[in-house]
């Protein structure tokens, strides 16, 4: 994961991470190994904690 780098998008707050990454339990066990992940940052997501594009739904009122 040294080469790993994360990009926080500041419209919608999903977090997108390039590169192969460990997700682990609290014992620091790793339960799974995915490339490339992007995470919900506005909470609509169907598929927490990865992002499922549900905020291009949503509207900012004027």
């Amino acid at each position: 994961m040294s080469d790993a780098k994360a990009f926080i998008n500041p419209k919608s707050g999903s977090i997108r991470i390039t590169g192969v990454v460990d997700i682990v339990d609290a014992d620091g066990n790793v339960i799974e190994t995915i490339e490339n992940p992007k995470f919900c940052g506005c909470g609509q997501s169907k598929e927490k904690p990865l992002c499922d594009g549900s905020h291009k739904g949503l509207r900012k009122e004027e």
